[in-house]
């Protein structure tokens, strides 16, 4: 009976060598972060008393933790919108289908990628130094960011048009500002939607971990409640920032969907 070969040849000897590679590293990294495992068992038994303390609310810290959720939604949205605005026109600048200049699309995406290369707290206690403690070194901090990652995730979208409608469009005598509005952005809206949803749940994040270095927010205000060591009024805000995150998940994911098919479902 002959025998039918369903795999290239090589391929158990290649999966054998990328499994152990894996076990090597991950090995490799234990070591060179020191994980002592042995302690974080011997510790596990201070976790029941913690949870013990933090099994208790404190309903008189909501108006103030509803009010710190608007302000950090309100610093996540601000920011959203002026970095969807700068990072559209880089990203048109920076895809190579469309780029007046493939030394401008390079330059565009090296400085964003050192400033995405940089995280978002590091980016808040850098303007915080710069600036002070505020809003705007949080939104300066904030739009960084946003802008980096929205650049490298528009500039993707607009690359996998590819080429064809591009040249179309030239081939009839279409500016690169008719090209860009009437051919590429319909093709790509529903993609930057997606994207935009994606990122503010990020900025919304971030803004709660900027709060805690002293921006402002709901971040703050948790900070504030571990500094006391209010065991209630913590996981009363903890309760209010998992609310807040699950309803914008579920109304970021409904916004996507009626982008997409134009109805809801």
């Amino acid at each position: 009976m002959e025998r039918i070969r369903v795999t290239s040849k090589g391929s158990a000897v290649k999966s054998i060598l990328i499994a152990f590679i894996m076990v090597t590293v991950f090995i490799g990294s234990i070591k060179l972060v020191n994980l002592d495992v042995q302690k974080f068992f011997e510790r596990l038994e201070n976790v029941p008393a913690v949870i013990g303390r933090m099994m208790v609310i404190d309903l008189s810290v909501i108006p103030d933790a509803l009010l710190a959720c608007v302000t950090s939604l309100s610093l996540a949205f601000l920011t959203l919108i002026v970095s969807v605005i700068i990072a559209m026109l880089l990203s048109f600048l920076a895809a190579r289908n469309i780029t007046p200049s493939n030394y401008l699309a390079n330059f565009i995406k090296a400085f964003f990628a050192v400033i995405r290369s940089v995280p978002g707290l590091v980016w808040g206690l850098m303007v915080i130094a710069s600036l002070g403690f505020g809003y705007t070194s949080g939104f300066i901090a904030m739009l960084l960011s946003s802008i980096g990652y929205l650049i490298k995730l528009f500039t993707g979208s607009i690359e996998e048009v590819g080429t064809d409608i591009v040249e179309a469009m030239r081939s009839t005598g279409a500016s690169w500002f008719n090209i860009v509005f009437h051919g590429l952005i319909p093709l790509c809206i529903t993609s930057f939607f997606g994207w935009i949803t994606v990122r503010f749940e990020g900025d919304v994040a971030e803004s709660i971990g900027l709060g805690i270095i002293g921006v402002g927010g709901i971040g703050l205000l948790l900070t504030k409640a571990i500094g006391a060591y209010d065991y209630a009024q913590t996981t009363t805000i903890l309760i209010v920032i998992c609310l807040l995150m699950l309803v914008l998940e579920f109304s970021m994911t409904k916004l996507k969907t009626m982008v997409k098919y134009g109805e809801s479902r």
